[in-house]
Order: C-alpha cells, then sequence, then structure tokens
C-alpha cells in the first residue's frame, strides 16, 4: 500500500511541474483569445448609435474590423519559426506580451477607423509571431501521455479569454475593455520568469549545464545527478540536429527537410484540418456573433447571448480535452464534424423556411424592438454548432500540428501551418458578409455543412491516432519507416520523460522500412 502510494506521489510530482509550466504558457494563450475576442466587441461597439467618437461605419469596414488581425497574423506566424529560434521558446513568449500592452494602450487612444485597423494590425502580426513557441514549447517540456491534454488546454485557454472579453463587452464599452485588457499580458511577462526554457532548446543551443537544470525542474524538481542518464541520451539524439544548426540558416540542406515527405504528408493533413476548422461555420459566427444573433431574432439581449456562446465553446473544449483521451483525436474530429454538418445544415433550413436571407448590421436595440414572439430555435442551434465544433474539429489542428512535424521541422512548420490556419480564416472572415449577401444566409450554411461532410470523408483516409504516441512513432509514420494504428495507446511509459520522447522505442509500432 505504500508503494502504491508512493508511485502515485511520484506521478504527481512529476507532472506538477509540467502542469505549471503550461500554465504559465497557457496565461499568454488567454491573452492571445481576448485580441481575438475584441474584434466582436469592437464591431458591435461602433454599431451602436453611441459609439465613442466613430458614426457612418459602412459594411466594408465592419468586414476589415473582423478580419483585419487575422491578415497580419499568417505574417508574424510565417516568421515566427526564423525570429524566435534564435530567442528560445520561453523568452519569445515572454517578450511578445510588451507590444500586446502597447496595442491594447493604442486601441483606448484611437480616435480614427486607420488608427484601429493599425493596432488590430499589429496585434494580429505579433499574436503570429508567437506562433511556433506556443506549440513547440509545450511538446518538448511533456511527457506523451501528458501531452494530448496539456496541448488542448492552450485552446481552452484562448477561449476562456475569448469568453473574458466577451463578458467584458456586455458590461463595459470597448474602451473600457482595451485599457482592462493590458493586466492580462502584464500578468504573463512576470510569470515566466519562474518557468524553465526548453530543454531541447537549450541543448540544440549547446547550453548543456542550463538544459540539465531545466530538465530537473521539469522532472519533478529533480537533482542534476537524477537525471544524468536520461540527459545523456537526450545529447546523443540530438548532435545530429545541433551539427544541422550550425549550417547557415539559408543554406541548401537547412531547406532540404521541408521538401521531403515526412514535412510535406504532415503539412497537408494540418492545412485540410484548418480549412475544415475556419469553414465549419463557428469562426464567423464568433467574429459576428452580435450582428447574427440580432438578424436571427433571438429571445435575448445579443451581447448575453454572445457571452455565452463565449462560455459554451469554453465547456465544449472542456469535453474536447476529456474526450481526446478516452476515444483519441480521430473519433473526436469525426462526431465533430458530423455534428457541425447536422447543425449546420438545420440553420440554413431554419433560415429559408423564416425567409432570413441577408445579415442586418445592427446592434442588439435595432433587432429587438417590436419582436412579439420569442424563438429559441435559431439561439439552441448555433450554440449547438459552438460546442460541437468546439470539441473537436476547432481546436484539434492546434493539438496535432505540435506532434506531427519532426523535430527539425518543428519549429518553422508550426509557425508556416498557423499562418495557413490564420490566412483561411481571413478569407472565410472577409468573405462571410459577401457570401450571405450573394447566396443568402441559407446557402452559407449549407457550404458549412458541405464542408464538414467532405471532411468526414477525406480525413478517414489521411489522419493516423497520435493520441499516446510518442513524437519518435509519429515521426516514423511519416517518414515511412513505421505504421501507426487507429488505435488510442493507453499503455504508459513510466521511464520516458517528454525530453527522451525522440529516444524511445515501442513494440507497438510496426517497423515496415529501414530507410525512406
Amino acid at each position: 500500500m505504500d508503494n502504491k502510494t508512493n508511485a502515485v506521489k511520484s506521478e504527481f510530482r512529476n507532472a506538477l511541474p509540467q502542469v505549471l509550466a503550461v500554465f504559465v504558457k497557457n496565461f499568454l494563450m488567454l491573452s492571445f483569445g481576448m485580441n481575438i475576442g475584441f474584434a466582436t466587441i469592437l464591431i458591435g461597439g461602433l454599431l451602436r448609435k453611441s459609439s465613442n467618437g466613430f458614426t457612418g461605419v459602412t459594411e466594408d469596414q465592419i468586414s476589415w474590423i473582423g478580419s483585419m488581425s487575422l491578415l497580419t497574423i499568417p505574417i508574424g506566424s510565417v516568421l515566427s519559426g526564423i525570429i524566435t529560434q534564435p530567442l528560445g521558446r520561453k523568452r519569445s513568449m515572454q517578450f511578445i506580451t510588451i507590444p500586446f500592452v502597447i496595442c491594447w494602450i493604442g486601441f483606448y487612444f484611437s480616435t480614427k477607423m486607420w488608427q484601429l485597423y493599425l493596432a488590430l494590425a499589429l496585434m494580429g502580426f505579433f499574436g503570429g509571431l508567437v506562433e511556433a513557441p506556443f506549440s513547440a514549447y509545450v511538446s518538448e517540456i511533456t511527457e506523451p501521455h501528458l501531452r494530448g491534454v496539456l496541448i488542448t488546454s492552450g485552446s481552452i485557454f484562448a477561449i476562456l479569454g475569448i469568453f473574458i472579453q466577451f463578458m467584458l463587452g456586455t458590461f463595459y464599452n470597448w474602451r473600457t475593455c482595451a485599457i482592462i485588457s493590458c493586466v492580462f499580458p502584464s500578468i504573463t511577462f512576470i510569470l515566466f520568469c519562474f518557468v524553465p526554457e526548453s530543454p531541447y532548446w537549450l541543448l540544440l543551443n549547446n547550453k548543456v549545464e542550463q538544459a540539465k537544470q531545466a530538465f530537473a525542474w521539469l522532472r519533478g524538481w529533480s537533482t542534476v545527478e537524477e537525471i544524468e542518464l536520461e540527459i545523456q541520451d537526450i545529447i546523443k539524439q540530438h548532435t545530429k540536429e545541433s551539427v544541422t544548426r550550425s549550417q547557415k540558416i539559408f543554406s541548401v540542406e537547412k531547406v532540404k527537410p521541408f521538401l521531403r515527405k515526412s514535412f510535406l504528408w504532415p503539412f497537408g493533413i494540418i492545412a485540410f484540418a484548418f480549412v475544415l476548422s475556419q469553414f465549419s461555420g463557428v469562426p464567423t459566427l464568433q467574429t459576428y456573433a452580435i450582428s447574427i444573433f440580432a438578424t436571427l431574432n433571438v429571445p435575448i439581449n445579443t451581447y448575453y447571448a454572445t457571452s455565452f456562446l463565449a462560455a459554451t465553446e469554453v465547456v465544449g473544449a472542456l469535453v474536447g480535452g476529456v474526450l481526446i483521451h478516452l476515444i483519441g483525436k480521430r473519433k473526436l474530429l469525426f462526431v465533430s464534424l458530423t455534428g457541425g454538418c447536422i447543425c449546420n445544415v438545420l440553420i440554413a433550413t431554419y433560415a429559408h423556411v423564416n425567409n432570413v436571407k441577408y445579415i442586418l448590421l445592427v446592434d442588439e436595440n435595432d433587432s429587438l424592438n417590436g419582436l412579439e414572439t420569442l424563438n429559441w430555435i435559431p439561439l439552441a442551434l448555433l450554440i449547438s454548432l459552438s460546442f460541437i465544433v468546439y470539441c473537436g474539429v476547432f481546436f484539434l489542428p492546434w493539438v496535432i500540428i505540435g506532434e506531427l512535424y519532426s523535430y527539425e521541422t518543428r519549429s518553422v512548420g508550426c509557425g508556416i501551418s498557423s499562418a495557413v490556419s490564420y490566412l483561411i480564416n481571413f478569407v472565410s472572415n472577409k468573405l462571410y458578409l459577401k457570401m450571405a449577401s450573394t447566396i443568402t444566409i441559407f446557402g452559407v450554411y449549407l457550404f458549412y455543412g458541405s464542408v464538414c461532410l467532405l471532411g468526414i470523408i477525406i480525413m478517414y483516409f489521411l489522419l493516423p491516432e497520435t493520441e499516446g504516441k510518442t513524437l519518435e512513432e509519429i515521426t516514423s509514420h511519416f517518414e515511412g519507416l513505421s505504421k501507426l494504428g487507429n488505435n488510442v495507446k493507453r499503455k504508459r511509459q513510466a521511464s520516458n520523460y517528454a525530453h527522451v520522447n525522440m529516444s524511445f522505442k515501442d513494440d507497438e509500432v510496426e517497423i515496415v522500412s529501414s530507410k525512406l
């Protein structure tokens, strides 16, 4: 009994520092979520009769506000791996909090539309810069059996940030929301002072002693002597990467890994997963929530409905975080896409039957005046859509983005994939109002439902199950050296901490080839 108790304590001690380090990173994700959610509050505020100095806002201006940051996030994401790699995972994320604060102050003092555009653009760019360290940091500091849940937690915190921003928008005007939002990145900067850098990054930059200290901290606050053998295993595994890193950044050898199947195959899967995510119907709902709720005459204040929407997204992500460990990523994705398809078709049907054709750019007062009957159907359908999509298809790409790439391509790959995501999101948001005015709301949501159905068919053949698998197993699969099954591996590899993920050999993987 004592041995069992000690084992539980040991597991808890090993996991706790990883959870704490990821929590600090997630606090930055919360700030990032508040950045994303602010566009919705800003649009609603500008549509009000009292819009803090802005009057006569046009549909085109509204569409740019809803998508401006999404246009510059990809630019930051593409540069993310290149710019942040020399600084390190932790330091990059810590320093990005400074321009976040500056941008929030810029929002508060804006009096011209171009100033809002500039603040949105800069917020997006600097948010994009941390995409690579976001994903890479968690993948490199966590154990395989914790990795899926902890990576998922980042999406949950981002959604929580959106929820907090929506709640602030319910009670305060957009300028006050902006100044309150300064607090969160400021706290994040301080918290990063208390967690270590990724030992992987430290080793590849010849900072062996610092890597040992970081590894010991993440290994349950162990001593360096206790983890010396494991450190030596990592050093052996990364000798090749260290040599490659010493070459010039734009050399031919540096580009070769990105032309191989082991990069292009995962990139294709992740890019398509982001297409499914951004055209699931939820991202545009999130951006134009106030106007959509107003157009469909939901029976409650549209700001309350928007807050309820964000709360539902948080719950959906939490449920997804639990289910991902129980049923795996593949099944969760298929369930989410199926539910999304059904909800989108029902929304399209409701709009067609009730002759609701076009999005009205109005605030909640314009929408609710003269409302005689309460209609909960569109609210229930939109909330259900958000819940089921956030359970899987919306956040799963952000989970697999840190798993599918090999170590030598992970940093840049995460940045490029994130750029693709936000570029698709930009297209989705920018075209939404134009699509609704051209093919009507019925056509838009029927299109979203068709995308979900197509995703089920294609992902069935493309996506392997990665839940519980080590990073080495996943990399070997995409190199063609081994084959992953579609079952969740639940076996705990007690001796295998995050930093020896890539040196782990498991008998559940069938070796089918010894070379590419």
